[in-house]
């Protein structure tokens, strides 16, 4: 099941005058005429999504021992982004084929990213073990993912999350699902590399890479299939999880 609408937006290049960005990084955001009052609200909500980012990547220095201002020269011209969907097939009884899914396992690929969804069934993070299980946010809570960005910073001691949503289904009915969620992402040159006493002979670190790289490489392998030129143990993951689904289907058909 794919989204009836979609609206995106994020960090443009307009924002930066001082710092020479890349327009395909920082596009230039269109708002809807006709409905005037939808700009002041989504801006507020933004910049509010900003601010939680921030204070939790603070939180994260703390967490990993690191001076309070470790990641300030990497956030200060942050790609962000707002992606909100309205998954909005007519409500009602559906027949769905066996294994449907309205959007298949994944990670994001920035720093993290803090979701709004309304409390309707679907959204599934992957267990360590391999399990799914379901994810219903606490009435006006929001939930908060890890990133690819974050997963390398750490040598993998964080692991981003590995999601997925299937169709909101309760009590054989397709119910209405929404959600907004802000992807953190970081300065599109901001260099991602191992953190201090995370490598090890054990454990060795990821080819340093930057944000843009990042996103560029997994951008081309969503729409064209394009295999990264580098090792990406995230890609891994996922490709795991993505067999796990596929054998999960299987099991489903009659």
């Amino acid at each position: 099941m794919q989204p009836a609408a979609r609206w995106v937006c994020g960090s443009e290049a307009s924002w930066f005058p001082d710092v020479a960005v890349p327009e395909a990084s920082y596009p230039h955001n269109t708002w809807p005429p006709d409905v005037p009052e939808f700009r002041g609200a989504i801006e507020r909500y933004f910049a509010s999504s900003q601010m939680l980012a921030r204070a939790l990547l603070r939180a994260f220095t703390d967490a990993l021992g690191l001076p309070p201002d470790h990641f300030d020269g990497m956030i200060d011209h942050s790609i962000d982004v707002l992606k909100m969907n309205n998954y909005a097939l007519p409500e009602g009884e559906i027949a769905f084929a066996p294994g449907m899914q309205g959007m298949g396992a994944h990670t994001d690929f920035g720093i993290l990213t803090i979701l709004w969804a309304d409390r309707v069934p679907g959204l599934q993070v992957l267990a360590t073990d391999g399990t799914w299980h379901d994810v219903e946010p606490a009435p006006g809570a929001l939930l908060v993912n890890l990133g690819d960005a974050m997963a390398r910073w750490t040598n993998d001691r964080w692991l981003s999350t590995v999601h997925r949503v299937d169709p909101p289904i309760v009590d054989g009915r397709i119910r209405r699902r929404r959600s907004a969620a802000f992807f953190f992402d970081g300065n599109h040159d901001a260099v991602i590399e191992a953190l201090p006493g995370t490598v090890s002979d054990e454990a060795p670190g990821y080819p340093p890479i930057t944000i843009a790289e990042n996103i560029a490489m997994k951008v081309a392998g969503m729409r064209t299939g394009t295999a990264p030129a580098l090792t990406l143990r995230e890609t891994a993951r996922v490709a795991a999880a993505r067999s796990h689904e596929s054998e999960e289907r299987t099991a489903d058909l009659p």
